[in-house]
């Protein structure tokens, strides 16, 4: 099953050039792969949206323009806090399916 986070942003270079045409922008982050039910998945999933988010916001940060630079980190924060529901409904959704295949296992004691 594909499971993904899309992650809205505004495109700050867009908005600082000319702030009457930014335009909102999506990008798709797929984690079907990933067990979110352990640390390594989560921190996998954390790095593809800081990966996401960087790209969203036009790459790198600028270089030697303070105001560029603080515009793209917003712009990046902006981004990952765009997730943040959708992040947390991922992470309760893989803790409730495994609390649900634990629940299916039975464990038979017998003391004598």
């Amino acid at each position: 099953m594909l499971k993904s986070v899309v992650m809205p942003a505004l495109a700050l270079a867009l908005a600082c050039a000319a702030p009457a045409i930014a335009q909102p922008v999506t990008l798709t982050v797929p984690y079907g792969d990933l067990d979110l039910t352990n640390e390594a998945g989560r921190q996998a999933l954390d790095a593809r949206l800081d990966r996401a988010s960087r790209k969203v916001c036009g790459g790198t940060a600028p270089v030697r323009d303070l105001a560029r630079i603080a515009s793209w980190r917003v712009c990046v924060a902006a981004a990952r806090a765009s997730t943040r529901d959708q992040v947390e409904l991922a992470l309760n959704a893989a803790n409730a399916r495994r609390v649900a295949v634990l629940a299916d296992k039975l464990v038979l004691l017998v003391s004598f």
